[in-house]
């Protein structure tokens, strides 16, 4: 394996060990490299930058990334911990285009890092009934960002990677549909069989 692909392994790999020993919001982000990959902004169009989160911990971000929902999860901050994610993605799909993809876990630890980063600033911003309301947000936002990572199966987000599954949801909600239309059909031809059978003759 390349000096690129053993950088790569080896962040992810620690973060995976961080989550799953010491799941504190504060240690994901101290495992992840303190600095991207040389040719990162070459390859990818940018260059990562510093943020803080609520809480005083860094992230290295993506300085245009953003919330992908209507409002950007306001009235809550999560521009931080969106903008951390968008970076981590970015990565995958980083490591895709230099011939180094990662394992689909890397994905899952993105997404599980995003969680707890945003649990970070409900946390260090609200309190009472405001926080119960940003926790409810976080839930919302990320079961669907696990959501999207199944529909892509945990691979690079890239343009139609979740087109399979998105194709067998479709298809599965259809199903009702076709059944009540061949009801619907076989219904009708029953009808049309029974209006054109004569009558029997009365005695």
């Amino acid at each position: 394996m390349s000096r690129r692909g053993l950088w790569l392994a080896a962040a992810f790999g620690a973060l995976a060990t961080i989550l799953v020993v010491a799941p504190a919001p504060a240690s994901i982000g101290a495992a992840l490299p303190k600095s991207p990959p040389g040719n990162f902004a070459q390859v990818m169009g940018y260059t990562p930058v510093s943020a803080q989160l609520a809480d005083g911990s860094t992230r290295l971000v993506n300085p245009d990334g953003g919330c992908s929902v209507p409002g950007e999860g306001r009235p809550f901050d999560f521009a931080v911990p969106c903008q951390a994610h968008d970076y981590g993605y970015d990565l995958l799909r980083y490591a895709e285009r230099t011939g180094h993809p990662l394992a689909p876990g890397a994905r899952d630890t993105l997404d599980e890092a995003l969680a707890a980063d945003l649990r970070t600033q409900c946390l260090a911003t609200t309190a009472g009934t405001e926080l119960a309301a940003c926790t409810a947000t976080v839930d919302l936002f990320a079961a669907g960002v696990d959501f999207n990572s199944w529909r892509q199966m945990s691979g690079p987000p890239v343009d139609l990677s979740g087109m399979p599954r998105t194709t067998g949801l479709v298809l599965l909600g259809l199903m009702p549909f076709g059944f009540v239309t061949r009801r619907l059909r076989r219904r009708a031809a029953r009808s049309d069989r029974s209006a054109t059978t004569p009558a029997p003759a009365a005695c």
